[in-house]
């Protein structure tokens, strides 16, 4: 076992539900081979231990009408990177905000329902104090979903 107590019958029940959150208790029993109350009862301690922190869809992005782009971006020196990956994140369309080390700051990966909405959002974010540069780089095509 791992230090979270997790042994290998965790772990294939795991990957059973990231491959299918939806599965039946018998489902995911016949694939771990344990009965239906110890996959239940096994659910149930994975999720009050924080391995399991909720139950999500996987949606395939490229079916949504969005307009996606990363942002990358400078602060004066003193600015508190943290601070504003904070607020950042915390704003409409924002989906990650990355602190980086080197010649860029925050690295800002966008999901807009249109190019107007991503504009607004540049036009937020550089309104920070500290905020010195804002690039924008639009998605034309991905081959990820």
């Amino acid at each position: 076992m791992s230090k979270r107590g997790l042994d290998a019958k965790d772990i294939q029940l795991l990957r059973a539900l990231k491959t299918n959150a939806r599965a039946s208790l018998v489902s995911l029993a016949r694939d771990i081979d344990l009965s239906r109350s110890s996959t239940h009862d096994r659910i149930t301690r994975l999720e009050e231990l924080g391995v399991i922190k909720g139950y999500t869809i996987n949606i395939d992005r490229t079916q949504l009408p969005l307009t996606r782009a990363f942002l990358t971006i400078r602060f004066s020196a003193g600015s508190s990177q943290n601070e504003l990956a904070q607020i950042v994140h915390q704003m409409l369309g924002v989906e990650a905000a990355y602190c980086l080390s080197g010649d860029l700051d925050m690295f800002v990966y966008c999901e807009c329902e249109s190019v107007e909405e991503l504009s607004e959002l540049r036009d937020q974010l550089a309104q920070h104090n500290g905020v010195t540069e804002i690039t924008t780089r639009q998605v034309l095509a991905s081959s990820v979903s």
